[in-house]
């Protein structure tokens, strides 16, 4: 026997209201995530309710008049498989409201492929990383947007969903910024020819060695220390003075470079125009991949250069250092370029951290941002903006460079970081 029932609830607002199917004889199996004793039955339903991810209930009444309740982190929509006969069970789940005339009416469920229901968005946790751009154009792909979020349920919702990946701590690196030249960076600019072309099954950024270069957004490096980190393919004839990334404005900041004169270089001049650090080491090999690393550690009074995660340079770094550049052409491929706020240690570049799979995983990402202008946060969706779940002292646009909005995984509040950082993301789908 199936029979429904409309549940209302006082609360601030007005009424919350909610509808319940229920079923006898039957329980879902494999998904309970905590059992209560109440009273009643609808004390299990809005409980169920209050319980971000419960999306059903077993009811079973006691001989002493009281009921034991089994609230489900599924439905029968997800696991009709799982729905089992049960004596003397009663199967309860959650339906849509048809006509909702009170403050708020509430509406959730599981549904297969790892799809919720949560009012009148689907919604779905993807697990794999991609920088905040690759995201938003996977939820295009399926129908869908990086995820908005207008409500405090709404967003608590989504945080328990973040349960479901594996965190990786804080990220301490600090990134500042992650470009991974395949053509998914949105902020970066191809100049005299240069192009996106697949290399060893990887696509990536060509310069053509004769005058091609991209550009990126200026990052304030200010005088702190910093790790920049990037994998280049070097290509015959090898032009001498091959630049990876620099400043190509005055006054200029460093000198990164994959071959000056068959060597590889990291360096800046100083106030008194000085080349100081000036690291020239290492002999970076023709025609294979091969990953190159500068850190400058001010605290550590030293520069250092990586290659392949081996140490193979240092120099000291004076207290007037300032500035250096110069905008030589490479002949070849370059993918994931990074820049960190900190000088890494010896022992995290030889672990390979700026491997972006190795990046610690703190967060995911949802589709608030500030790309367009500054500090003018909107959806992609063009929903306004009347709700916020900022972090402490968020956002701060650290380093001039955070443009791209993460939902934290320990809090669920909200932080504006580096948008080629690789992060899980959020979908959504309107229904």
């Amino acid at each position: 026997m199936k029979w429904i029932v409309l549940l209302c609830l006082p609360f601030v607002a007005g009424c919350r209201m909610t509808k319940f199917i229920k079923q006898e004889g039957v329980a879902l199996e494999n998904h309970v995530i905590t059992t209560v004793t109440a009273t009643e039955p609808v004390k299990c339903s809005w409980d169920c309710v209050d319980t971000p991810l419960c999306f059903s209930v077993n009811v079973k009444r006691l001989q002493t008049g009281s009921v034991t309740c089994e609230l489900n982190n599924s439905s029968k929509t997800a696991d009709p498989q799982d729905l089992m006969p049960r004596a003397g069970s009663q199967y309860q789940q959650m339906m849509e409201v048809d006509h909702c005339t009170v403050g708020e009416c509430i509406y959730k469920d599981a549904l297969p492929d790892g799809w919720y229901k949560f009012g009148s968005k689907l919604i779905k946790l993807f697990p794999e990383r991609r920088t905040w751009e690759q995201a938003r154009q996977s939820c295009q792909l399926i129908g869908g947007e990086l995820v908005s979020i207008n409500r405090e349920d709404e967003n608590e919702f989504i945080s328990h969903l973040l349960g479901q990946i594996k965190t990786k701590g804080k990220d301490s690196n600090q990134i500042i910024a992650h470009w991974i030249l395949d053509g998914t960076d949105s902020d970066v600019s191809l100049i005299n020819g240069a192009t996106y072309e697949e290399e060893d099954g990887v696509k990536s950024l060509y310069l053509s060695g004769s005058g091609a270069y991209a550009t990126t957004p200026a990052v304030d490096f200010g005088k702190t220390s910093f790790t920049i980190a990037s994998w280049v393919k070097l290509q015959n004839p090898v032009n001498d003075q091959s630049v990876i990334y620099s400043d190509w404005v005055n006054p200029r900041i460093f000198l990164f470079s994959a071959s000056w004169y068959t060597r590889l270089l990291f360096g800046a001049f100083n106030e008194k125009d000085e080349l100081k650090p000036w690291i020239i080491e290492g002999s970076p090999p023709i025609g294979n991949w091969f990953h190159v690393t500068g850190v400058l550690d001010r605290n550590g009074s030293e520069a250092r250069l990586f290659l392949n995660g081996k140490k193979i340079g240092i120099d000291p770094v004076q207290s007037d250092w300032w500035d250096a550049s110069h905008t030589y052409a490479l002949r070849g491929y370059l993918r994931d370029l990074m820049i960190i706020g900190r000088a890494l240690t010896d022992e995290e570049l030889t672990n390979n951290i700026t491997d972006p799979n190795n990046e610690p995983l703190d967060g995911v990402w949802i589709g608030l941002n500030d790309v367009t202008t500054e500090g003018a946060f909107r959806w992609p969706d063009d929903t306004h903006v009347t709700y916020t779940k900022w972090a402490s002292n968020q956002p701060d646009n650290q380093y001039d460079y955070q443009d791209c909005v993460e939902m934290t995984v320990d809090e669920g509040t909200w932080d504006d970081t580096s948008c080629g950082r690789q992060l899980p993301f959020v979908c959504e789908k309107k229904t």
